[in-house]
């Protein structure tokens, strides 16, 4: 804007002004010498000793302009102008509360005084404003002079609040169930992790297990909270369900090395066999298997089974696979050197697994004329006579088992 010097004006400016404009009009061949009445309120930046100055406004005040115009002719003109300068305002905005805080949350700023303009940041024209995102506050004012000014700045920030989120692994009944922490954060980290179980207990961790006593649908919540301390929450139903039950049937009810053949019947309920275990290192997932035993033993025979809800349970029955303790011993036989039926001894099956072995004959008196351990060695009937002679073999059997067989034997020569 343009001042034009006239005899007896008045103008009215504000504090803080720049490169106001003052002019006279011009006059060829004239120069111009303009003061400022009184120096410290106002300051020429440049034009003096031309028709138009710039003056800057530096202090509230009165003073005056004067221009002193020489023309060619080295006659003098003078004009003057009263300038008021006013104090600009100085508004103020200060907060109610922190001004840092957690996302979701809201603070208020407030303007320290009435202004008939008034202008935030924001675009809001209210004496004070409720803030829900982070940024640099102020407020541009104007007062009834016309003068402005920009308010002291308030930083506002929102921490980001975490994402709650868990994972539950474990829903069946006399199991752990691990509650899992998958929350995320935008920025920083979380630091803290409480857990309300729904059953009246309590945990902290990013990762807990507890073990619920009944079934039944359990609300669990979990809190978390960021190093800013800003938390949020998440709860989820946790079902705990029943066990399936186990269950199953064999026939026949024992086995031995000659019939080692079982009938596995699955009589569990609301469940299907996941792994039949029959104990000699051998499985299958068959649900109604047959299984046959190569060994006599007591096997421990375990079937675990699956229901929908991934529920497991598992029983076991011990089988017993008996030996069946059979053997061949000769009636007779002809030690005389001719290579046929020269040795009296025992065969019979599984033999070198026998525990202990004990092979004896005796004369018709009950003299003990033979005796090994070795399954190996027989009698050769050396020195002895021919006729009739007793023997006895007893032996343990694999599962322990004492066994005895008795007989006669013809020895002939």
């Amino acid at each position: 804007m343009q001042t034009s010097l006239s005899a007896q004006n008045i103008i009215r400016l504000c504090e803080g002004d720049t490169a106001q404009h003052f002019a006279v009009p011009f006059s060829t061949g004239s120069t111009y010498n303009w003061t400022i009445g009184t120096q410290s309120i106002a300051t020429i930046t440049s034009g003096n000793g031309t028709e138009h100055i710039l003056i800057d406004l530096n202090t509230p005040g009165v003073f005056w302009l004067h221009v002193l115009e020489t023309d060619a002719n080295l006659c003098t003109g003078k004009d003057s102008i009263l300038v008021e300068v006013y104090p600009k305002p100085t508004p103020f905005v200060y907060s109610l509360g922190n001004t840092t805080l957690c996302e979701g949350d809201s603070m208020t700023l407030i303007s320290d005084s009435m202004y008939t303009s008034l202008i935030w940041s924001n675009g809001l024209n209210t004496d004070s404003i409720d803030v829900f995102t982070s940024g640099n506050y102020f407020v541009l004012v104007s007062d009834t002079n016309g003068c402005k000014n920009i308010s002291n700045n308030i930083d506002v920030y929102f921490n980001p609040k975490p994402n709650p989120d868990f994972w539950i692994d474990g829903i069946c009944f006399k199991s752990e169930s691990n509650l899992i922490d998958a929350s995320t954060i935008s920025t920083g980290n979380i630091v803290s992790w409480i857990w309300n179980l729904g059953d009246g207990s309590y945990n902290a961790g990013p990762t807990v297990s507890h073990l619920y006593s009944e079934v039944d649908l359990y609300n669990v919540t979990l809190i978390v909270q960021s190093d800013a301390g800003c938390e949020d929450s998440i709860s989820k139903n946790l079902q705990i369900y029943h066990l399936p039950k186990a269950e199953f049937e064999y026939y026949p009810y024992s086995a031995s090395t000659l019939n080692p053949e079982i009938t596995f019947t699955n009589k569990s309920v609301d469940a299907i066999p996941l792994l039949w275990d029959f104990g000699d290192g051998r499985d299958t997932t068959i649900e109604n298997p047959i299984h046959v035993f190569s060994n006599p033993g007591i096997y421990e025979v375990m079937l675990t089974v699956l229901d929908t809800n991934n529920c497991m349970d598992s029983i076991s029955h011990s089988i017993t696979v008996y030996y069946d303790f059979l053997l061949y011993v000769p009636n007779s036989f002809s030690p005389n050197k001719d290579g046929k039926n020269e040795v009296f001894i025992p065969k019979g099956l599984r033999m070198a697994k026998y525990k202990s072995y004990t092979f004896v004959v005796y004369d018709r008196w009950g003299e003990e004329v033979f005796k090994t351990n070795d399954v190996g060695d027989g009698w050769s009937g050396e020195n002895a006579i021919a006729g009739k002679y007793a023997w006895a073999i007893i032996i343990e059997d694999e599962l322990g088992e004492t066994r005895k067989k008795i007989g006669d034997v013809m020895l002939i020569k």
